[in-house]
C-alpha cells in the first residue's frame, strides 16, 4: 500500500507541474480558450443527447405507424382481390351451365383485362355433362372426356361441398396443386402443374341443366404478386425513396403455415417461395401440394401469438430483437400482421381466410443517430469557432503591439527584405525588444555582403570545373548494345520515336518522316531500313530539294541511251537501284508537280518507265519520305498533291526538336564530343559545368545538326582539355548569359531557388523575345497583373513578384518577366544574389 500510494502521489504531482507549465506558456487568448471551451463542449453534448433520445422516440412512433399502414393496405388489397373473384364466380353462375355459354363468358372476362383466371368448371350432381375450361396462355380450352382422367385432383371431388352450400354462397379453398393436360404440337402428353385457389358455389339448375358445383380458380402467384407489388417502387404507398433495407411480407393460412412470400416484381411468374420468411425460424418445411410451405414450431411464441390474433380478426405490431449471432445491420425489426377476411355472401359476416405478415428492418433510427451526431459535432465546432473568434478579437486589442513586432520579424525571413524595424508603438518592453532586433539585422546584413563576395568567387570556380558526365558515358556504352544504337537519347520523346521505328520496320509499308531541319530524319529512315527484312539490300537516298525537276526525274527513274543528247549510256534510276531495298526521299515537299505526279504513279503501281523507254519496269521498293514542312498546309495552298500525301503517309513518324527533349543534350554532347576528339586528334575532352549549362539553355533552332557543329568547333578551338563556357560559340544565342549557368544541370534544367535572378530564356509556353529595350510587343497577363503594384511601390523583388502573380508561379518564369521589364526600359536591376531588386527607371 505505501508503495502504491507513493506512485499515485508522484503521478499527480507530475501532472500538476505539467499543467502549470502549459498554462504559463499559453498567451491570453490560449488561457481563455482553455477555460471556456471544455464547459461549452460538455453543455452541447448533454443537450445533444437529450434531443437525440426525444427524436428517437418519435421516430419509433412514426415507423410503427408506417409499418401498420403498409400491412393493413396489403390485407385490404388481398380482400378486394378475393372479393372480385367471388363476384365474378356469381356472374358466371348466371350463365347457362353449357360449354359454349360458359366458354364465351370466360373469354369475355379474360379479354376485359380483369383477373387472369386459370380454370372454370361446372360439375353436375346427377346426369348432365361436366364442363372443364382451362386458360391456356390466354386461350380458353375445354378438357375432353378422354383427358378428364388425367386431371389431378379429380374435379368431381368438388361435389363433396354440395351438402353444405346454398345458392349465392361462395367458399374459397386453400392452395391446391392441380395437374392438367396441356398438349402441344410436339408434346402431346404435356401436363402442367399449377398451385391455385378455387372458389366454389352451388348452381341449383334449371330445365336445361341439372344442379351442380361451379368453381373458378386463380393462380396463387396472383396473391403473391400483391405482396411483391406493395414491396416495390410501384407500390401505391410509395411516397418517398427508401434505402436498400431488407423488407418483405408473407401470407399464412389459419393453421399457421407460411404459404408464400413477396419477391421481385421482375419474377411475377416465379415459383412460390418462403426462404426469407423462414429466416430465424425452425419448423416443418413442405406440405402435400405445397413443397415451399413452412410451419414454425411451437417454441416461436411471438409468431403463434400473432397467428392467434389474426384468427380473432385482430391486427398488431411487435418489435423483435435480433440474436447476437445475426448478421443484420439493425438490432431489432418490426413484425406487423393483419388478417385477410372473406365474405361468402355480400351481407354475410367475414370469415378468417389467412393473414399477412410484414417484416421491416429499417435503418432509420441508426441513420437518425448518425445525423444527430453530425448535428452535435457541427454545433460543437460552430460554438468553438464562435468563442474562439470572440476571444481572438478581444485578445487582438491587448496584443496588437506584440503581434505587429512579430509580423515585422517574420517578414525578415528573406534577406531581400531585411530592413530595420520602426513601429509606431511606445512602451519600455516594446522599444527594448525592437532595438535588440535592429542590432541583429545590422550585423546580419554586414555578414551577408561578405558571404556574397565569397559565394561569387566560389561560383566562378565551380562553373569552370569538369562537368559530371560519367553517367552519360555509361549510357552511351549501353546504347551501343540496344536495338537501335544509331538513335541516341532517352526520355519519353525519343523512346516513343524508337518504338515507332521498330513498329514501322516490322511491316513493309511506306513511311512519312516529319520533323524540323537537323532532327535526324535520315537516321530514322536508315534505322527503319536496317531493322526491316530489306536490310540486306540497298538503301538509296535522294534529296528532292537539291535537284531541279529534270535532274530529279532522271535521278529517280533513270534513262536509256539516246533519250537526250547527253544520254550516251543507259542509267538506272534510284527506283531501280533500290529495288529489293529502301528508297529515301528527303525534302519531298520540294518536288515539283510533275515529279509528284510521276512519284504518285510509280508508288501506286510499283512500276517505272525510264526516260526515253517504252517499257515499264516492275520495282520492289519501299518508300520512306521526309519533310521539314507541314504537308497539310502545302496541300491547302495547292503546292502538294493530297493523294500523294496519303500514299506516303501509311505510317507516320515525327522526329522531335532538340528543345523538346533537353534532357538528352548532355548525352548527345558527350557522344559528339567523342567524335570530335578523333577529328581534332586530341585526347579525352570534357565540358565544364558552365559550358554544359550554356548548351542546355540554348534554343537550338538548328537542332542536333547545330549541336554537332557547336561541339566540333569547341573541341577544335579549346585551349585545354576542358571546354569552358566562353569557348562555346552559338548562333543567335538565347538571352541566357553565363551567370545563369549554375542553375542548369544535366539532370535538371529548373532554376535553383537559392541562386535566383540570373537571366533565363522565355518560358516554354511563350515565344522567346529577342533582347530589345524598345520592344513594342504587349505585356503578358502576368506582367499586366503585377505592374500597378510595381508602380505604387517603386521597387520589387523576384519573390514579391511571385506573390503578386500567384498560381505558384515558377521561379524561372518570374525572373524572365522581370528581365523583360528591364529590356523594355521599365525597370533597372540592382544588387546581386539574394539582394537583387528591380526598381523603376528614372523615366
Amino acid at each position: 500500500m505505501p508503495a502504491s500510494h507513493d506512485k499515485t502521489h508522484s503521478f499527480i504531482s507530475r501532472s500538476h507541474r505539467f499543467l502549470s507549465h502549459l498554462i504559463r506558456r499559453l498567451g491570453l487568448r490560449g488561457r481563455l480558450l482553455l477555460a471556456l471551451l471544455p464547459s461549452i463542449v460538455i453543455i452541447l453534448m448533454a443537450t445533444g443527447y437529450a434531443s437525440y433520445k426525444a427524436s428517437e422516440e418519435f421516430i419509433d412512433i412514426a415507423l410503427e405507424r408506417s409499418v401498420k399502414q403498409h400491412t393493413l393496405a396489403i390485407s385490404h388489397e388481398m380482400e378486394q382481390h378475393l372479393e372480385s373473384c367471388r363476384t365474378d364466380l356469381l356472374f358466371f353462375a348466371q350463365e347457362k351451365m353449357q360449354a359454349q355459354a360458359l366458354r364465351s363468358a370466360l373469354e369475355k372476362r379474360l379479354r376485359s383485362g380483369t383477373n387472369n383466371y386459370f380454370e372454370l368448371c361446372y360439375i353436375p350432381t346427377t346426369g348432365g355433362t361436366p364442363v372443364l375450361l382451362i386458360n391456356d396462355n390466354g386461350n380458353v380450352r375445354q378438357i375432353s372426356a378422354s383427358e378428364q382422367a388425367t386431371i389431378s385432383p379429380n374435379p368431381f371431388l368438388a361435389l363433396e361441398k354440395t351438402g353444405n352450400m346454398k345458392a349465392g354462397q361462395v367458399i374459397p379453398s386453400e392452395i391446391v396443386e392441380t395437374t392438367y393436360p396441356m398438349p402441344r404440337e410436339q408434346q402431346a402428353n404435356l401436363h402442367l402443374k399449377s398451385q391455385v385457389i378455387r372458389f366454389y358455389t352451388y348452381v341449383p339448375g334449371d330445365e336445361s341443366s341439372p344442379a351442380g358445383i361451379l368453381f373458378l380458380s386463380i393462380d396463387a402467384t396472383r396473391l403473391r404478386n400483391i405482396l411483391s407489388w406493395y414491396n416495390s417502387t410501384e407500390s401505391p404507398l410509395w411516397a418517398f425513396p427508401r434505402s436498400d433495407e431488407l423488407r418483405f411480407s408473407y401470407f399464412l393460412d389459419p393453421e399457421g403455415w407460411i404459404l408464400f412470400q413477396s419477391g421481385p416484381m421482375t419474377e411475377q411468374n416465379g415459383d412460390l417461395a418462403t426462404f426469407l420468411a423462414r429466416e430465424n425460424f425452425s419448423g416443418t418445411l413442405g406440405k402435400p401440394g405445397q413443397p415451399s410451405a413452412f410451419r414454425p414450431n411451437e417454441k416461436h411464441i411471438e409468431y403463434w401469438d400473432a397467428v392467434e390474433a389474426i384468427g380473432n380478426g385482430k391486427s398488431g405490431l411487435s418489435e423483435i430483437f435480433e440474436d447476437e449471432s445475426s448478421s443484420s445491420e439493425v438490432d431489432s425489426f418490426y413484425f406487423s400482421y393483419a388478417p385477410v377476411k372473406f365474405r361468402s355472401k355480400p351481407n354475410a359476416s367475414p370469415t378468417f381466410y389467412g393473414g399477412v405478415v410484414f417484416v421491416d428492418r429499417s435503418l432509420l433510427p441508426i441513420v437518425a443517430g448518425y445525423k444527430n451526431l453530425d448535428v452535435m459535432l457541427t454545433m460543437t465546432i460552430s460554438s468553438i469557432l464562435l468563442i474562439s473568434l470572440l476571444i481572438f478579437l478581444f485578445g487582438r486589442i491587448l496584443t496588437k503591439p506584440i503581434r505587429a513586432l512579430s509580423d515585422k520579424v517574420n517578414e525578415l525571413s528573406s534577406l531581400e527584405s531585411m530592413e530595420e524595424i520602426d513601429l509606431p508603438y511606445s512602451g519600455y518592453d516594446i522599444t527594448r525588444l525592437q532595438t535588440a532586433i535592429n542590432n541583429i539585422i545590422r550585423r546580419v546584413k554586414e555578414q551577408v555582403v561578405e558571404i556574397q563576395a565569397k559565394d561569387e568567387a566560389i561560383l566562378n570556380v565551380n562553373k569552370r570545373e569538369r562537368a559530371p558526365l560519367k553517367r552519360e558515358r555509361e549510357t552511351l556504352a549501353e546504347t551501343e548494345l540496344s536495338r537501335i544504337p544509331e538513335i541516341i537519347g532517352l526520355g519519353p520523346a525519343i523512346s516513343n520515336m524508337k518504338v515507332n521505328i521498330l513498329k514501322a520496320a516490322q511491316v513493309d509499308v511506306d513511311v512519312l518522316v516529319s520533323g524540323e531541319t537537323g532532327t535526324g530524319k535520315q537516321l530514322v529512315a536508315e534505322a527503319i531500313h536496317n531493322h526491316s527484312n530489306r536490310s540486306a539490300n540497298s538503301f538509296v537516298s535522294i534529296n528532292c530539294g537539291a535537284l531541279d525537276e529534270n535532274l530529279l526525274l532522271d535521278a529517280l527513274f533513270g534513262h536509256v541511251k539516246g533519250a537526250f543528247s547527253e544520254a550516251k549510256t543507259d542509267r538506272n534510276g534510284a527506283f531501280h537501284e533500290a529495288s529489293g531495298g529502301t528508297l529515301f526521299l528527303d525534302e519531298i515537299q520540294s518536288a515539283s508537280p510533275k515529279v509528284q505526279q510521276s512519284l504518285l504513279r510509280a508508288i501506286a503501281s510499283r512500276k517505272i518507265k525510264p526516260l526515253g523507254s517504252d517499257t515499264e519496269l516492275s520495282v520492289d521498293v519501299r518508300i520512306i519520305a521526309a519533310t521539314n514542312i507541314d504537308l497539310p498546309t502545302l496541300i491547302q495552298e495547292n503546292r502538294f498533291r493530297e493523294d500523294l500525301y496519303y500514299r506516303l503517309k501509311v505510317v507516320s513518324i515525327t522526329t522531335p526538336p532538340l528543345r523538346e527533349h533537353r534532357e538528352n543534350i548532355p548525352l548527345l554532347s558527350v557522344y559528339y564530343l567523342m567524335q570530335a576528339e578523333q577529328l581534332a586528334g586530341r585526347g579525352m575532352i570534357d565540358l565544364s559545368k558552365g559550358a554544359l549549362a550554356k548548351l542546355i539553355s540554348h534554343e537550338w533552332p538548328g537542332n542536333v545538326r547545330e549541336l554537332v557543329n557547336c561541339i566540333t568547333r569547341a573541341a577544335v578551338m579549346a585551349e585545354t582539355d576542358i571546354i569552358q563556357a566562353e569557348e562555346i560559340r552559338l548562333d543567335n544565342d538565347s538571352p541566357l548569359p553565363q551567370e545563369a549557368a549554375e542553375h542548369i544541370t544535366p539532370k535538371d534544367t529548373a532554376v535553383d531557388d537559392d541562386k535566383q535572378d540570373a537571366e533565363i530564356p522565355a518560358p516554354s509556353n511563350e515565344a522567346p523575345r529577342q533582347p530589345n529595350a524598345n520592344s513594342e510587343s504587349p505585356l503578358n497577363e502576368r506582367q499586366k497583373t503585377a505592374w500597378p503594384a510595381i508602380l505604387k511601390s517603386g521597387t520589387i523583388t523576384r519573390k514579391k513578384y511571385q506573390e503578386l502573380v500567384g498560381d505558384n508561379l515558377p521561379t524561372r518564369t518570374a525572373i524572365y518577366d522581370l528581365q523583360d521589364f528591364v529590356k523594355r526600359g521599365m525597370l533597372v536591376k540592382t544588387g546581386k544574389g539574394p539582394s537583387t531588386r528591380y526598381e523603376l527607371t528614372a523615366q
